[in-house]
């Protein structure tokens, strides 16, 4: 059985990960929590890349397999966007990784910003923090600490998953992408963090509605197109 269709067989027989968020309940409130035991307390402090090139599209690196299992808080806070209901989320990134932490938190802050994102019917307002309470967290981590996050949801380390609090992002996707989306890494990188955080807010899997329509961000993209067109975005 080829890689695709091994892990559709492996995530269609597990199911999504519980979607139901509550907020982070710290035991001490004045500290930034390391989001493994094996983390310090204090949070990453990058500088902001000075690169011109689009927030989507920056720390283009190489694939990785692993990395040091420890998740860092990315230290930063944004303004809130959005007129609902307001979730806090921070972001966070596996130590040893490539690239900037900076540019993921800059990547997954213009996502969620964007009025095409999950804020684009006035429901939901989504602020960037870098301390509990969170409803959500958006984690950049190698695929082996992907599957050990996800579990017993099957990822391969292929696939993004979202579990418990956390939209865990597969950094060989998040460099790579996948093939049937022709090199468009902007693109990509829009779905699976709307796609992921999806889960986060409750939205389940769908299917294609008709060929030639834009994806929906809830369809399983990664996977295949099954005849819509590729998108990022919640309302395109």
């Amino acid at each position: 059985m080829g890689t695709i269709a091994g892990l559709i067989v492996a995530l269609s027989g597990v199911g999504m990960v519980s979607a139901n968020v509550l907020p982070w309940e710290p035991s001490d409130p004045a500290s930034v929590v390391p989001a493994t035991s094996q983390g310090s307390s204090s949070p990453m402090t990058p500088e902001p890349s000075p690169s011109p090139v689009p927030p989507l599209l920056r720390s283009v690196v190489e694939e990785v397999p692993s990395a040091s299992g420890e998740l860092r808080v990315v230290e930063g806070d944004g303004e809130v966007v959005g007129e609902g209901t307001l979730l806090r989320y921070l972001v966070e990134v596996e130590e040893g990784l490539p690239g900037d932490p900076a540019d993921f938190a800059a990547a997954v802050e213009h996502v969620l910003s964007d009025p095409r994102s999950w804020t684009h019917d006035g429901t939901l307002a989504f602020q960037r923090v870098d301390e509990e309470p969170v409803d959500f967290r958006v984690t950049l981590a190698s695929p082996e600490t992907v599957d050990q996050q996800c579990a017993p949801l099957q990822t391969n380390g292929y696939v993004s998953c979202f579990s418990g609090e956390r939209a865990m992002i597969n950094q060989n996707r998040w460099v790579s992408g996948v093939p049937h989306f022709d090199g468009d890494l902007e693109t990509y990188r829009a779905y699976v963090i709307n796609h992921e955080v999806g889960h986060a807010l409750g939205y389940g899997h769908v299917d294609c509605p008709a060929p030639g329509e834009p994806a929906p961000v809830m369809q399983q993209q990664t996977f295949g197109l099954q005849g819509c067109e590729k998108n990022g975005w919640v309302s395109p």
